[in-house]
């Protein structure tokens, strides 16, 4: 009988664990590509449709609909050393024979009776008549083929309990008992059983002589495998050596580069000392003058500073002629107009040259602010107009228009709509002349130009200046509402502290003057009269702050938004019921009504009104907030113009607050923009510049210190505008043109 020993030697090489549960096969089951699994794994992974796929190398199967995994051939060899496995595991638990109950060693079991049997009893067992059809397993089968043991797989019949199938009917290709053959599968035109021994030797030759042909296919496959290795490893060879080449070709390029490199950048450094050399010496000279002028100026001071009358006659024209001939010293002079370019191609010809920068931008970019572009075109060349364009980090490309202002100089104005890194580059249609035979001339076709853009970094357009902050001392705000501008002068209207605060420009304060109740809206005429809305009340106060009178305009109107005031005084005020009214400013005698519930004639019917501002044409422009325009009107009232759509671009009006007008046509609007993150441009909280005629301008939302509650705005004549923020209780001043 085999060791111990031996028998975990033969097992420690075969796999008797299920690839998908890890655990001992339970009902192996073999499929097409010869992987074995348990049956109840399988049908785990069975689909509706009948079908699944091996876990191992991912072969499709389908059953027939009326099949199950049990219709799966079993691993006849996996059940064979599952038994063994059984037998071995019970003859370490248990060493005496379950037959004649002694102490003699087990070595065999016996499948049927599911008895341990010692050598006797086996022999015993196998010559009794009753039990010559059980199937015996002995632990000599794992080392001897050819051992006593009766067990060949074969498994029970399914309709004849403890009856094995021995025998398999080819036409039904199926395996059936010695019950079988005589009932259903009798020996006829339909059936033909034959013992399995019979059958097993017919397939084994037609499988033997298949394994031949599959042996050779693996030879093949074998063969083709080690040619393609040998091509990988011809190929990597040969792919070094070119790798190899390659290189000592770019240090030889590399090489000649840095040598064209060092000759290009030698020439510059003497070109750069050459064109330095005049301006170190005009330095000097300056610097010269400097010293002299300082120093006769610093003693002059002193002369005077002293106050001594007799040193001042006896110095007097000794010191008039000498700050004369300094005063009289030039310093003008002219900007470097000529730089070094480098010109280069692809076969590493390189030129330097000095000559004049072909594209420059005067002033420092600023987000909607308007720059200059000059471009000055390469001499010897005839240029047609050229084309200035701007590329914005978005991508966005958009052309200038360019103006011819001297001979060979254009110039274009660029207002950036956003901060960061621009292109600016420009493009020229060129034309030349050629003189044919009889000394005839005639055109060439034109030739293109294209010169090497400029990266420009373009500012944010952030406050000039922002002073408040929440509280009721002098320059503190709570919720501020308007603002107005009168010559050097600046009026907050400051809510909630009932009052009017005045600053300069700067934003230093000046005064105050207390209002009855809360101001909401403030306007300066051109006298300096101060009109003040508080509430349903018009009041009128002199520069300094003192009552002048009240307009009593209960009559017509009691809930009051906005006033504004025109230039003969005539009074515009809008109230809650969307009317505008136009009142005589001596009295308060109503002129003329429109608004409310009566129709517009071609404008649209107002929906909330926020503020109304005067031009320099005395029309009346007033702002709509939630149906997102502007809407004017001539110095009677009637409709001119109507411009605005709401949206997150740029151009976009979101939520119109704040409305003023300058004396060169502009439009400046205050846009709240609404609470959420997804609103465009800063959220729609902006400042846009439009022409009267609806035109858009520029936008202002700037990076830092952000808008957020824009009110009232006020525009000065230096192209500054201020914006309260009733939100952070302060005011901002932009530059906006």
């Amino acid at each position: 009988m085999a060791s111990a020993e031996g028998i975990e030697e033969e097992f420690a090489g075969e796999s008797l664990s299920c690839f998908v549960c890890k655990g001992i096969y339970d009902d192996p089951r073999l499929l097409p590509c010869l992987h074995t699994f348990c049956a109840k794994c399988l049908e785990r992974r069975r689909t509706e449709d009948s079908q699944f796929t091996c876990p191992t190398c991912q072969h499709q199967v389908t059953l027939k609909s009326e099949d199950s995994v049990n219709n799966l051939p079993s691993n006849v060899y996996i059940k064979k050393l599952l038994n063994f496995w059984a037998l071995h595991n019970r003859t370490r638990e248990e060493t005496s024979c379950q037959m004649c109950e002694s102490e003699a060693r087990v070595e065999s079991i016996c499948v049927d009776c599911k008895l341990l049997l010692c050598e006797n009893c086996f022999t015993a067992h196998g010559n009794s008549p009753a039990l010559k059809d059980h199937y015996i397993i002995t632990l000599h089968d794992l080392e001897d083929p050819n051992s006593r043991s009766k067990y060949n797989g074969a498994e029970y019949c399914a309709k004849h309990t403890g009856v094995r199938m021995t025998f398999y009917c080819q036409p039904c290709a199926k395996l059936v008992c010695r019950e079988c053959i005589i009932t259903e599968h009798r020996q006829g035109r339909k059936h033909n059983p034959r013992e399995i021994g019979a059958v097993a030797q017919k397939y084994k030759d037609e499988l033997q002589t298949l394994v031949q042909k599959t042996l050779d296919t693996a030879d093949a496959l074998r063969n083709t495998s080690y040619t393609i290795g040998k091509e990988l490893s011809s190929i990597a060879t040969n792919c070094q050596v070119e790798k190899a080449k390659i290189q000592e070709h770019f240090a030889q390029l590399k090489s000649k580069v840095e040598k064209a490199e060092m000759d290009v950048v030698d020439k510059l450094e003497e070109m750069e000392k050459t064109q330095k050399e005049p301006l170190v010496k005009e330095k000097e000279t300056f610097e010269e003058n400097l010293r002299c002028t300082e120093d006769g100026l610093q003693f002059c001071t002193d002369v005077l500073a002293r106050n001594n009358d007799v040193e001042v006659i006896a110095l007097g024209q000794q010191l008039e002629d000498r700050l004369k001939i300094l005063t009289a010293k030039q310093v003008k002079r002219g900007a470097l107009k000529k730089y070094i370019t480098f010109q280069h191609s692809t076969d590493m010809k390189c030129e330097l040259e000095l000559s004049c920068k072909p594209l420059v931008i005067t002033d420092s970019p600023v987000e909607s602010l308007p720059t200059t572009v000059v471009f000055r075109p390469q001499k010897g060349q005839v240029q047609g107009a050229p084309q200035v364009t701007v590329t914005s980090p978005g991508g966005q490309c958009v052309t200038l228009e360019t103006i011819k202002i001297s001979e060979g100089v254009f110039e274009a104005v660029w207002r950036p709509q956003t901060s960061g890194k621009h292109v600016v580059g420009v493009t020229t249609g060129g034309g030349a002349e050629s003189t044919g035979e009889g000394g005839k001339r005639r055109s060439r076709a034109p030739e293109k130009g294209v010169y090497s853009p400029l990266i420009v970094e373009v500012g944010s357009n952030n406050p000039v200046l922002t002073f408040g902050e929440k509280g009721s001392q002098q320059g503190q705000f709570d919720r501020p509402l308007d603002v107005a501008v009168w010559e050097d002068r600046l009026y907050v209207a400051d809510t909630f502290n009932k009052r009017v605060q005045v600053f300069d420009l700067y934003g230093t304060f000046c005064s105050s003057f207390l209002t009855t109740s809360n101001p909401e809206s403030v306007v300066v005429q051109t006298d300096g009269t101060v009109v003040v809305q508080c509430g349903g009340e018009v009041m009128k106060f002199s520069p300094s702050g003192d009552l002048l009178k009240k307009l009593d305009l209960e009559e017509h109107c009691t809930s009051i938004i906005s006033l504004a005031v025109q230039r003969d005084g005539g009074v515009v005020v809008v109230d809650f019921d969307q009317n505008i009214f136009l009142f005589a400013e001596a009295d308060g005698t109503l002129v003329k009504q429109v608004g409310g519930h009566q129709e517009l004639l071609k404008a649209q019917k107002f929906n909330s009104i926020s503020f109304v501002c005067v031009d320099n044409e005395s029309n009346i422009v007033v702002s709509d907030t939630l149906q997102n325009c502007v809407q004017i009107f001539d110095v009677c009232l009637n409709f001119l113009n109507t411009f605005g759509v709401q949206g997150r671009e740029p151009h976009n009006v979101w939520g119109p607050t704040g409305v003023s007008a300058d004396s060169r046509g502009n439009i400046v609007l205050a846009n709240v923009g609404d609470k959420s993150d997804l609103c465009g441009v800063e959220h729609g909280k902006k400042l846009q510049v439009f022409r009267s005629d609806g035109t858009w301008v520029s936008t202002i939302s700037s990076d830092g210190d952000k808008l957020n509650k824009p009110h009232g705005v006020a525009v000065t004549e230096d192209g500054h505008v201020f914006v309260v923020d009733y939100a952070d209780h302060c005011v901002r001043k932009y530059r906006y043109m």
